[in-house]
């Protein structure tokens, strides 16, 4: 047997965990590519960083030395989709964190059109319904090459293959129809025959008594006395404040006050121009699911409740 391995670490954590800048910078990529956590953001940096240190070491060697070791590193990121044909060591120190996250397979499934969203296609590819090549994947950080790129697609034993599938973009509204089922009649019972009864005669009612009218007695009333008025004394009514104007609440509100948006949708949202709860109240279903992470059902829920948030607040106009 050999030695015990030692593990090292896959990845180069920052060094100082609660710096602003740089965690306002990572939130709207974790949101945008649908990353699980931070970690899968700092693997695609630590990545990064090791082909940028490879390139400068390259710019320090002899020519001889260079031209050996800098076409392994070109052809492998080229191979990878991270660089065009052609492409040179200062266009690797050029690259961004954007270029590694466009590689990954939940990426690309999400861009082909098989998910709606990034955070489906991530599902999809944990329940084992996308394969590369017809051999199932599981991995969705998995960085895909040029030509393994064409092979993805659902698996074949997937219920996802069939295209009338409610889950897949592209099929068609499923409208459920309600089955009525017939009513039971209930026999009806019948009814025995009624004999008519004889009705009782009606005995005869007495004559009413004559009352004699007594002779009205005609009653003196006495006039009320005539009250001078008085003279009216005008009361003066304090001056009016002046009213205050309406705040806007629905403005100033936070987006994540409404129900169906977290922390993380709502930095998105503000990256988009949809700052306010008025805006997003105006907007339609189908502009709000083109921002990253909201799908249409999530669109039209969002819109309902800031539309709802206005009336109880009493910002709407």
């Amino acid at each position: 047997m050999g030695g015990i391995r030692r593990q090292k670490k896959k990845t180069i954590t920052p060094g100082h965990p609660y710096d602003k800048a740089r965690l306002e910078r990572e939130l709207p990529l974790v949101g945008e590519y649908g990353l699980r956590n931070k970690k899968e953001l700092w693997k695609a940096r630590t990545m990064l960083s090791k082909a940028r240190q490879q390139a400068r070491a390259l710019l320090a060697h002899t020519p001889e030395v260079r031209k050996q070791r800098e076409e392994e590193l070109l052809s492998r990121l080229i191979r990878l989709g991270m660089l065009s044909k052609g492409g040179d060591l200062d266009s690797v120190l050029a690259l961004e964190v954007r270029t590694v996250l466009n590689r990954r397979l939940q990426t690309i499934v999400h861009k082909k059109g098989l998910a709606s969203t990034p955070y489906q296609a991530r599902q999809f590819i944990v329940h084992r319904h996308i394969a590369i090549n017809n051999g199932i994947v599981t991995s969705p950080s998995r960085l895909i090459t040029i030509n393994e790129e064409e092979t993805i697609n659902y698996a074949p034993r997937s219920p996802l293959a069939d295209s009338k599938h409610p889950t897949r973009p592209q099929a068609p509204p499923v409208i459920e129809e309600a089955e009525v089922k017939p009513k039971k009649e209930k026999p009806k019972k019948e009814e025995p025959i009624k004999e008519p009864v004889a009705k009782p005669k009606a005995e005869p009612k007495p004559k009413p008594v004559e009352k004699r009218e007594e002779p009205k007695v005609e009653k003196k009333v006495e006039k009320p006395k005539e009250e001078k008025p008085k003279p009216k004394v005008e009361e003066k009514k304090p001056p009016a404040k002046p009213k205050a104007e309406p705040k806007k609440i629905a403005e100033e509100a936070d987006l994540s006050l409404i129900e169906g948006i977290g922390p993380k949708t709502a930095m998105v949202l503000k990256d988009h121009g949809l700052d306010t709860v008025e805006k997003i109240s105006k907007i339609t279903a189908e502009e709000l699911s083109q921002v990253p992470g909201i799908g249409k059902a999530t669109a039209e829920k969002v819109i309902s409740n800031a539309k709802a948030f206005l009336k109880t607040k009493g910002g709407s106009k």
